[in-house]
C-alpha cells in the first residue's frame, strides 16, 4: 500500500463511528462530555444521508472543510458538510427537569 493512502483505513473506521453514534444518539463520546448534539437545520434528528454527508467531510477532507468553513461561515457556524448535509452542531441546555430538554446556539 503506498504511503499516500495509508490513512485511508483510519479514516473509514472513524467515518464508521461518527455515522453510527450521530445517527443513533446525535452524539459521538465528544459531543457527550462537551454537552453537543448533532441535529437537523430544525432541531430534529438528523437523517442517515445528512448524518453521512457530515461524517464524509470529517473523516476524509476536514482541512478542506473547515478552511473553507472559515472563509465562508453563516451565522449557524457550519462547516461546509455541516450545509450540505442540513445538519447542525447545537450546545444542550440541561434543565432540572431533563424531560423538557431545549437547544440553543452558543
Amino acid at each position: 500500500m503506498g504511503r499516500k493512502y495509508k490513512y485511508i483505513p483510519t479514516s473509514i473506521i472513524f467515518f464508521a463511528y461518527w455515522v453510527i453514534l450521530e445517527y443513533k444518539t446525535g452524539q459521538t463520546i465528544g459531543k457527550k462530555i462537551l454537552n453537543l448534539k448533532v441535529t437537523d437545520i430544525y432541531g430534529n434528528k438528523s437523517g442517515l444521508k445528512g448524518i453521512m454527508i457530515s461524517s464524509f467531510g470529517k473523516a476524509f477532507l476536514l482541512p478542506f472543510d473547515v478552511i473553507l468553513g472559515w472563509v465562508l461561515t453563516n451565522e449557524k457556524r457550519q462547516r461546509i458538510f455541516n450545509k450540505l448535509g442540513d445538519t447542525l452542531v447545537v450546545k444542550i441546555k440541561i434543565f432540572e427537569d431533563e424531560s423538557n430538554i431545549r437547544y440553543t446556539k452558543d
